[in-house]
């Protein structure tokens, strides 16, 4: 991540310019049907659903929601590495243009992916907090906004998205958080007749907190559990003033976070709240017809498949059925990492791509270090990671360090391109 310095507020200024995992548990009363009972029940036609896909990104957000009147809306999009599987999702789903994109907060793995959206989708409204940060990652987001010809739209307490056959508005935030990010996390319920979504960025406790003092109205049969299930996040008063029956994780596996956390999974446990997770069950699919949700696992937007014409969402299989989607990495017996990357001079605006082997399967972290910053993205051995090249002090070499734990051990290795 490069430090922005005077481009980045005069950006900003001018964006703002002119705007004022499944685990189950039982649940005796629920208006919401797993797909493996919806055929003890009338599927309603396709014109009269909701659909709520939570995206499979990693160690991430990234949320797609078609609303009835076919109106497109996306939260989040996910690290710098994963714009380009949100757009491969999106145009699998015949997406052509977004209505709304909200960016919850700068942190990189909500709006890491969000510039490759801007630029291959149309966005008609972007929606953020008015917050700043001085990454690279947030530069690019805003620049991206900026060349889309949009002004960002502030995303705080009250403000309504005007969507039709549907009532989506920001609940948070609702006060002035400092340098906080994740405290300023813009949290949207969506209702359409009675089902409600509740989505939560990575808002803390003391956001819920204040949330919960305003005496909004927080019910919400799905809630997108805050900050991947950190402790910092799900308390349970606010359990209590959501009253949800069923909770969505979007978190990556083996991530080195411990996302989610025991307390958080034992506490909506003890809520009677079914649990479903990305990292278990890959994209996610909730159908709402404004008065039952059916839920289905989505195979086919998965990172490294490839582009199909038709989205065949599966049954979600009982805790007991599921089989784990990615296997241990397999450590050999003599390990030693390495790292090439497809171009070690890019230009400015450029997308390199890193190849790490040694550990088949293995999940890595590939720290970035620019000149002013650093910008840090997770790999998997074996497959290429785009890197993104943008303000790059040219003729300054960028030195890559990579990492990978397997078995308790750390493995790491070490490469380098010079901009242009």
């Amino acid at each position: 991540m490069k430090k922005t310095k005077w481009l980045l507020p005069w950006i900003l200024m001018l964006s703002f310019l002119g705007t004022a995992c499944s685990e189950q548990s039982t649940n005796q009363d629920s208006k919401v049907t797993t797909a493996a009972a919806a055929n003890q029940s009338t599927n309603p036609t396709d014109e009269k659903l909701l659909k709520v896909y939570y995206f499979d990104v990693g160690q991430g957000d990234s949320i797609y929601i078609k609303t009835p009147a076919g109106e497109d809306i996306l939260i989040d999009g996910g690290n710098n590495d994963k714009g380009e599987d949100v757009v491969r999702y999106l145009k699998t789903l015949h997406v052509s243009d977004l209505e709304a994109v909200i960016a919850t907060h700068p942190d990189a793995d909500h709006i890491g992916g969000l510039d490759t959206v801007l630029q291959s989708i149309k966005v008609k409204a972007v929606y953020t907090p008015k917050i700043t940060n001085t990454t690279q990652t947030y530069e690019d987001f805003l620049i991206a906004v900026k060349n889309a010809g949009l002004k960002l739209k502030e995303a705080k307490a009250g403000v309504n998205l005007g969507l039709k056959d549907v009532d989506a508005k920001f609940v948070a935030p609702v006060k002035n958080y400092g340098n906080e990010m994740n405290d300023w996390s813009a949290v949207a319920k969506l209702t359409y007749g009675e089902n409600s979504f509740l989505f939560t960025g990575d808002a803390p406790i003391r956001s819920e907190e204040d949330m919960i003092a305003t005496h909004q109205d927080l019910q919400a049969d799905v809630l997108k559990v805050g900050h991947h299930g950190a402790s910092t996040s799900t308390s349970q008063s606010f359990l209590e003033a959501v009253k949800p029956k069923y909770a969505v994780i979007s978190v990556g596996q083996g991530n080195r976070y411990g996302h989610p956390t025991d307390e958080v999974l034992t506490r909506l446990k003890q809520n009677g709240i079914q649990i479903f997770r990305t990292d278990k069950m890959q994209t996610i699919l909730a159908l709402a017809d404004g008065k039952t949700i059916q839920y289905k696992s989505v195979p086919a937007l998965t990172p490294g498949n490839s582009v199909s014409e038709q989205v065949q969402p599966a049954p979600i299989l009982d805790a007991k059925q599921k089989t784990s989607v990615v296997a241990n990495a397999k450590e050999p017996a003599s390990v030693q990492l390495h790292a090439t990357l497809d171009n070690r001079t890019p230009e400015q605006y450029h997308m390199i791509h890193l190849t790490v082997t040694g550990i088949a399967g293995a999940s890595y972290t590939a720290t970035v270090h620019y000149k002013s910053s650093d910008t840090e993205y997770t790999g998997e051995a074996g497959t290429p990671l785009p890197i993104k090249i943008s303000h790059a002090a040219t003729g300054y070499e960028v030195v890559i360090d990579i990492t990978a734990n397997v078995n308790g051990k750390t493995y790491s290795t070490q490469t380098s391109f010079v901009p242009q």
